[in-house]
Order: structure tokens, then sequence, then C-alpha cells
């Protein structure tokens, strides 16, 4: 079995990368880093160290690599091929990876070859159908609808880069999931660890409001009160409790949405809190913080808990105090945290959080938001 895989980072090959290989998939990258994808062609495998089982260390083999800026047509080779396709090149990098795939694909239709699954494996909620529609910009609906399925994921797992003796490789954690809707698969794709669904809304937003809910939340805390580090702003007990207090309000979101249980939800949570406290790693909170536009939006990871919450009555101070510390982000370095605090600057809090966040500027949580931000 042959998978393509979009990119080669720490996702990439510590996660989806890991479990292809155990599935029986040969892979093939397609990365824009020229020295990855020399050291993948060269060394045909790469190294994982998982870092709960003290850094034992697994080898990845029966990979390549291929550029997407200077080997387009290897590309669309390699597409042809697939017998699966899968990305982890962040939500905000689809509309990149787009154009060769859609080539890929309509070659692919053209000789009349057998229709392909394509599992976007990102941290956003519906990836797959995001990929599908930027595709359209580039190939017919008829003929996309002929050659490609795209099931939606959530996907859950650490995964960070290192150098060891000058090679790039990835550090992981044991614990991960993946989470695939099966409905839309041509066939149910064999992936060891993947747990497919009938399904995925609920799961998606379990694992957005409240994994990604607190690590975000811990970050924009942490970041304004000076911490460099996920786990410093843990220890700092008042950014801790309101972490976890933004957590459980998503959690009581989810609970009366989907039907949850309260014990399986603060397992979540729980689970969560260990990871973030785990001292193998430190989560650097300009990264975990990085692009706030899209983690102030209307769908994301605390808008979306905080507004609906309200919709049914229930609390979200916690949620307001998180979205209240995501605007006073800055990273000079982050294209969206530029944009966010020149758009407060030049035009105040209230046009900002209005305009990024959706949220309607005559309800309590508007007003809660900006108390907590002038506070």
């Amino acid at each position: 079995m042959k998978a393509l895989h979009f990119g080669a980072g720490n996702i990439g090959r510590g996660f989806i990368g890991d479990l292809l290989h155990k599935s029986g998939y040969d892979i093939t990258f397609v990365e824009v880093t020229d020295k990855v994808v020399r050291q993948l062609n060269q060394e045909q495998s790469y190294e994982l160290y998982i870092l709960n089982e003290d850094n034992r260390k697994v080898v990845i083999n029966n990979i390549k690599a291929v550029s997407s800026l200077t080997e387009e047509q290897k590309v669309i080779e390699a597409i042809c091929e697939a017998d699966l396709v899968t990305t982890s090149v962040w939500a905000d990098n689809l509309p990149r990876i787009a154009p060769v795939l859609a080539k890929g694909l309509h070659v692919r239709h053209n000789r009349g070859l057998l229709p392909v699954n394509v599992i976007a494996c990102e941290n956003a909620l519906f990836a797959s159908d995001i990929l599908r529609g930027v595709l359209l910009k580039h190939v017919s609906e008829e003929v996309l609808s002929e050659i490609a399925q795209f099931a939606n994921t959530s996907v859950d797992r650490l995964a960070l880069g290192k150098e060891v003796d000058g090679k790039s490789c990835v550090e992981i954690d044991s614990a991960f999931e993946l989470v695939i809707e099966e409905k839309p698969l041509f066939r149910k794709e064999p992936i060891k660890g993947a747990t497919y669904v009938a399904e995925l809304q609920p799961y998606l937003e379990r694992k957005l409001y409240i994994v990604n809910c607190g690590h975000a939340a811990l970050a924009y805390l942490g970041f304004v009160k000076g911490f460099p580090t996920v786990q410093d702003a843990l220890k700092d007990q008042e950014i801790k409790a309101t972490a976890i207090a933004a957590m459980e309000e998503s959690a009581k979101l989810l609970e009366q949405k989907y039907g949850f249980t309260p014990q399986e939800l603060t397992k979540k949570i729980d689970e969560s809190i260990d990871r973030f406290s785990a001292t193998f790693v430190m989560d650097d909170v300009l990264r975990v913080g990085r692009s706030p536009l899209r983690k102030l939006d209307p769908t994301d990871r605390l808008v979306a808990p905080a507004v609906q919450l309200a919709k049914k009555g229930l609390t979200n101070d916690a949620l307001a105090k998180c979205i209240a510390a995501l605007l006073k982000f800055e990273n000079p370095a982050d294209e969206q945290a530029v944009e966010l605090q020149q758009e407060i600057q030049a035009n105040g809090i209230e046009v900002a959080l209005s305009k990024f966040s959706k949220i309607k500027k005559d309800t309590p949580l508007f007003q809660k938001i900006l108390a907590e931000y002038k506070g």
C-alpha cells in the first residue's frame, strides 16, 4: 500500500507518518523545506523518540520525499500512485497545496485510475471540507466527486521537533487520538489506532473546546503574566484555575449538546492538564499562542463555546478572561498577532473584538471580555 502525505513537519512525521508506517504503508512525503526533503531521501528513514517511554527510539522506514516547490511532476505521479492521501500542513496552508493536489487528482481521473480517499489531519474543524472547497477553485465538481472523497478528522498528539547528530527528528508522546468520519470514505482505510465514527462533530468539539481551549488559555494567560512556557504558566495557581474553569465551562456545553458524561469529560480535562504539565518538553507560549486571529474566530476553541454557553444561559466567565488575554497577545514574528495589535491600535479594542470574533457588541459576553481586557 502507498500513502502520500502532504507535510513532513512534526505532526506529519511524528503522528500521521507513524500510524501509516505501523499500518504497512510506504509513505511519500510532500514537503516545502529542501533540507528535510534531502534528509529523508538520503536516509530513507527518520527517527522518532517517545518522550514518556524514556526517549525510546523508533525508526520509520519505507519512506521518501518530494518537493512541492521544485518537483511538481513527481508530486502528480505520487498522487496517481497513492492508495491514500493525507495532510498535516496546518489548516492555513491548505490553499497552498490545493493547486498541485488538484492537478494530480485531475491526471488520476484522466487516466481512469481508482478514486482515492483524502484525509486532512489538521488541528481545525472540518479541515477536509476546507481542503475540498479550495480544490474546487482548481478542478470541477464533477471530476472531484468521481476521483476523491474527503473525510474529516479530529487529531490530537504531542509532536515536537529536535535535532540528533545534525538530523531532524521528532519527539512524541505515546498517547494520541485520530478520529475519522467513516461515512464519506470510498473504503475504510486500514490505519492502526484510528477510530472511525458515524458522527464526528461531538469528537471535534470535545477536542477543540477542551484540549485546544485549555492549551490556548494557558498560553495567552501565561503571556499576559510574562511566563515563557505553558509549564511555567501552570505553576501560577490563578492561571491554572482559570484555564481549568474554561475547560469545565466547555465541558458543561458538550455534556448538554452531545450527552458526554461528566466523568468522561472530567477525565479528558485531567489528562490534558497532565500533558500540559509534563516537564519532558517545554511549550513556548509564543508557539502555542500563534495565529491568534484563527483562535479568535467564532468557530474556534474560545469564542465558539463562550457564545454557545451564553445562548444556553450557562456560565462563560473563565472563557471571557481567556479571550481578553488573547487580545493582548503580541509576537512580532507572527503575522496574525501583528495584524491583531495593529487593528486594536488603529480602531480600538471594541472594533477589533467585533471584527475578528463576530461577538455582538450588545451582549453580556462582549462586555465581559472588554471589562477583563481593560481591567
